[in-house]
């Protein structure tokens, strides 16, 4: 009859100790509490706005590529979530958002640094951005190179973005993202404003000015929706200047819904004539400071909402 094996008790290091019972316990409710996710608000949306990333920090309109990087991060760890603009144009219309902590992440002018910078960045964590490109600086590599200004995108680049699903584009207007006199007296303000004409020595009247906006408005919308083989009907104002001949303008011009640069948060109801944002591609813009912004937004922060 062979020999029944006897096994040496396998050691445990689980404790029917009433104390260490209740540690575990506790660890386990610290784990679960620690995964649900962060919630800093509701049914509404934080829009952010971005311009140049670039390490040559030679305007205040600029951010790193790295503090730009650690911003996504921010965003990933602190369970806030970019959406895309067609969700966020459906909240505008019905205040209706399937997301909490929503965020809508744009880039004003255009530049080639979104593509080479942000864009990677953003495709990695799976980020929905729109651009709201100056349509009349849009160039073709060779022809850009000779020109003394910030690198904008290619259309070529923009296409690529395209095929990802997650860019949009948008209108920064034709040419109009420049100063211009608007007086004799040698003052200056953005070309959306009325702006003083020196060849017959008189600030355009409400007629010249309604005809100039319109042209450069349309010029932008219909070149930018022939490039992306859809309508567009976004614009972003250059320097956040805007008026009611503005508005009306651009709507007479097929543009549905206009962001500018005031802050606040976008509520159900928000005017989408008057769409605020935060400006947070400034070189001083830290995390800290993004923890603060999105704070107030938790508090109900509203801004400047026309």
């Amino acid at each position: 009859m062979p020999k029944v094996q006897h096994f040496p008790p396998v050691p445990t290091s689980i404790s029917t100790s009433g104390e260490e019972a209740a540690a575990a316990r506790e660890r386990t409710a610290e784990k679960d509490e620690a995964v649900v996710p962060r919630q800093w608000y509701r049914n509404r949306v934080v829009v952010l706005t971005y311009h140049h990333v670039s390490n040559q920090l030679n305007q205040r309109y600029v951010i790193d590529p790295d503090q730009f990087a650690r911003h996504m991060a921010f965003l990933r760890e602190n369970d806030l979530h970019p959406i895309s603009l067609s969700e966020f144009l459906r909240f505008v219309d019905t205040g209706v958002l399937s997301t909490d902590n929503a965020v809508l992440i744009t880039f004003d002018d255009g530049y080639e640094s979104y593509y080479t910078h942000a864009f990677p960045v953003l495709r990695r964590y799976q980020f929905p951005s729109v651009n709201f490109a100056i349509a009349g600086r849009l160039r073709d590599t060779v022809e850009r190179k000779r020109e003394n200004m910030t690198t904008p995108l290619t259309r070529q680049q923009i296409k690529e973005m395209l095929v990802s699903g997650l860019v949009d584009i948008g209108s920064h207007t034709y040419s109009l993202h420049e100063q211009a006199a608007s007086s004799e007296w040698g003052e200056w303000g953005p070309k959306t404003a009325p702006v003083y004409m020196e060849d017959v020595q008189r600030l355009e009247d409400e007629q010249e000015y309604r005809n100039r906006l319109y042209v450069d408005f349309t010029m932008s919308r219909v070149g930018l929706s022939d490039l992306v083989g859809r309508p567009v009907d976004t614009i972003s104002l250059p320097f956040g200047f805007f008026n009611d001949i503005v508005l009306q303008t651009a709507q007479q011009a097929g543009y549905r819904y206009v962001f500018n640069s005031n802050p606040g948060v976008v509520t159900p109801g928000v005017n989408p004539l008057a769409i605020p944002r935060f400006d947070v591609g400034l070189r001083e813009m830290d995390t800290a400071q993004l923890h603060q912004l999105f704070t107030k937004a938790k508090n109900g922060f509203e801004g400047e909402q026309e």
